[in-house]
């Protein structure tokens, strides 16, 4: 969902600065991380540390995907077209939206989950399907609604 997340936000981009590039680079970093992160979990499954590791590459994506969105939509010359208030709060919601599941996820995991490594995955999976839900909270006719 991170690539799918990447290619919608960048629809909206016309023109990038040095700053879309860096934070671009980020994004794109911490997403490779994640089947890193995806085999580290699969091979020590009993391992609380694998699943700890693997929520904060969940949480570092999301949020700079959140750092993306906001510095993109605060620069006109960067965007297509000005992103008006309710599409740039929408776009707003749909990037901080999984980062709050997540570190509420990692946050409870942490507390229930202390050495009981199925509860942690529970924690952990609570969280598959958050964008889909975000893109139907947004404002009908709105860009975020289609996106993936």
């Amino acid at each position: 969902m991170q690539w799918v997340g990447h290619r919608d936000l960048f629809t909206l981009i016309r023109d990038t600065d040095r700053g879309i590039i860096w934070l671009n680079l980020l994004t794109l970093f911490t997403a490779c991380l994640l089947p890193f992160g995806s085999a580290l979990l699969s091979r020590y499954h009993q391992d609380t540390l694998a699943l700890r590791i693997f929520g904060l590459i969940l949480i570092a994506t999301s949020l700079s995907r959140t750092i993306i969105w906001v510095y993109a939509t605060r620069r006109p010359s960067v965007v297509h077209d000005p992103i008006d208030r309710a599409s740039y709060w929408s776009g707003l919601a749909l990037s901080v939206f999984p980062l709050v599941i997540y570190v509420a996820a990692f946050a409870v995991a942490g507390v229930l989950g202390r050495g009981q490594p199925g509860r942690l995955r529970l924690g952990a999976g609570a969280v598959l399907h958050h964008d889909h839900a975000a893109a139907l909270a947004s404002p009908r006719g709105s860009e975020e609604r289609q996106f993936t």
